[in-house]
């Protein structure tokens, strides 16, 4: 359905990978855990040997060992906090390599070297996957306008989780925000950063993850910039005269504050109110463009009226196969033209469960999603998933669920594709796009002869706890992802035109874990079940 800001396309044939990355599902990211846990083993053996060694290891030891555990107690629910995930990412990324220069000495060589083995036979996190998981926190504070003094505390849209960042982690994502060019997130982090250096205890009275010691002049520089780029000139040479009171011995920092008066010499140094984190929401949503009007829909700014809603209807459907008049199914409209509907109790518990297994399988493997660009499919920012293509032949529950799929939509699944199975990862989402093909997109596409794809089927494998609705803009309509509904939809008009209204996209995850299964019906063989129509 959805069309992301460049068109880009799902992409339908699966490449090969050579690495496994983890923060694109949470899946991939429970599987840290394990990884933790050897690490640990071989560092309380390092401690053992080395008793006169630094304070500062057992510190660590401690520290992990207590998040480890943590982790362990909660289970999978663990894993679907995206701040978890964060934390954890910063683990395996940064820290264990500060801790490993620690343990440079020859007396903990044998540690090194079985930390080294197992980190070199083992899928194992690169440093890319910690901007994946800031990348996660920022795109769910932009999408659901959260504070950021919330989130650092660990509530996320209204729910407190048990979870804190330290002055450091805060920072780590105003650095992000600013390289993002998301200022406002900048400016509010590098803040919440300031407040945060000399606090050591959490709100929840225990101490905070351990960092290393911050330079508050770093601080003030981003704060400055980010204070100069939004407009607010006064604010920004309160910072710089701030930066010099700090370290007056550097001689770079009075440059700077100097060298900024000098540019706005003949400035009255206005003033702007920078409490705002987030951009002002326009009188008129209808004039914002595709990205915003999705973001609009996935907080619920943007939705339909009770006057639009007064035609829809909730219902049993039994018009489209024999086998319904005895086991009807439960649809709800959520749109006419075009047509949008979700089925109730499509799949059971039982066989959601087969397909979770399915798709583990190491034989079908799971790999980062791609789109479409110009020429070639892509990893793309827009889409942090993971996904795996099967066959209906692969098992016969995926065979009966095109069965129920072909009663309930009345369209030939005989020339549908692949099952596509996905998982969602640290803010998981894909931004707005189309699920038809575009003449341009035509010649990267498999079996094309099949014609485009005349309709979607969506089946949700989970609940989710906050987030990961499936926005559609133009419809003004969020579906919220309840396990084991299917939605419906059409993605051409019945002259087989591609239609536009129909932009939507998977909104960010908050907390959870989200499972789908897609199942994109082609052209092909549809007339005499959707005759074309003029």
């Amino acid at each position: 359905m959805p069309t992301a800001k460049k068109m880009l396309q799902p992409f339908c044939a699966v490449g090969s990978q050579t690495k496994v990355e983890f923060f694109s599902s949470v899946h991939q990211m429970s599987k840290l855990v394990e990884f933790e846990e050897v690490l640990l083993r071989h560092m309380e053996k390092y401690i053992k040997a080395n008793e006169n060694k630094l304070e500062y290891l057992k510190a660590r030891l401690a520290e992990l060992e207590s998040d480890h555990h943590e982790a362990l107690q909660e289970g999978p629910d663990y894993f679907e906090s995206p701040i978890n995930n964060y934390l954890l990412t910063k683990h395996l990324t940064m820290d264990w390599e500060r801790v490993e220069n620690l343990m440079e000495y020859e007396s903990g060589k044998k540690s090194l070297i079985r930390m080294e083995r197992f980190k070199k036979h083992q899928a194992y996190p690169e440093i890319r996957e910690l901007d994946g998981a800031i990348a996660g926190l920022v795109r769910i504070q932009d999408v659901y306008r959260l504070k950021t003094a919330d989130m650092a505390r660990g509530i996320l849209d209204g729910v407190e989780y048990n979870v804190e960042l330290n002055a450091q982690l805060c920072f780590d994502v105003a650095k992000y925000a600013a390289k993002e060019n998301k200022t406002r997130l900048a400016h509010a982090w590098a803040t919440e950063t300031l407040q945060r250096i000399d606090n050591t205890e959490s709100s929840f009275g225990h101490s905070l993850p351990l960092a290393e010691k911050i330079d508050t002049a770093e601080v003030l520089i981003l704060l400055a910039k980010s204070k100069m780029n939004l407009g607010d000139l006064k604010g920004a040479n309160e910072t710089y005269a701030e930066l010099v009171k700090e370290r007056p011995d550097v001689e770079n920092y009075t440059n700077t504050y100097l060298d900024f008066q000098l540019q706005n010499f003949e400035s009255d140094y206005a003033s702007l109110n920078l409490t705002a984190e987030h951009d002002p929401i326009p009188e008129n949503l209808y004039n914002s463009d595709q990205h915003n009007l999705y973001k609009y829909v996935c907080n619920g700014l943007f939705k339909q009226t009770a006057s639009e809603e007064r035609e829809l209807r909730c219902g049993y459907l039994i018009e489209t196969h024999p086998y319904l008049l005895i086991a009807p199914i439960k649809v709800e409209e959520l749109n006419h033209d075009p047509l949008l509907v979700v089925y109730y109790d499509i799949l059971s518990d039982a066989e959601i469960a087969i397909m979770k297994i399915i798709a583990n399988n190491p034989n079908n493997r799971i790999e980062r999603a791609k789109v479409i660009g110009a020429d070639e499919p892509i990893i793309s920012p827009v889409r942090t998933s993971q996904f795996s293509f099967i066959p209906k032949t692969a098992h016969k529950v995926l065979q009966a669920i095109d069965v129920r799929a072909e009663d309930m939509t009345n369209l030939n699944m005989n020339f549908a594709e692949n099952h596509q199975f996905q998982n969602y990862g640290i803010g998981g989402h894909y931004a707005q796009h189309y699920d038809w093909f575009t003449k341009k997109t035509n010649k990267t596409i498999s079996n094309i002869e099949m014609g485009n794809r005349i309709a979607t089927v969506l089946f949700y494998l989970t609940d989710v706890e906050q987030g990961g609705g499936t926005a559609f803009p133009y419809l003004k309509r969020l579906l919220k992802p309840k396990k084991g509904a299917a939605a419906f939809w059409y993605n051409l008009h019945a002259n087989g035109e591609r239609d536009y209204r129909t932009l939507h996209g998977g909104c960010p995850i908050i907390v959870g874990s989200k499972w789908v299964l897609n199942r994109w019906i082609r052209e092909h063989d549809q007339s005499d079940r959707r005759p074309c129509d003029l």
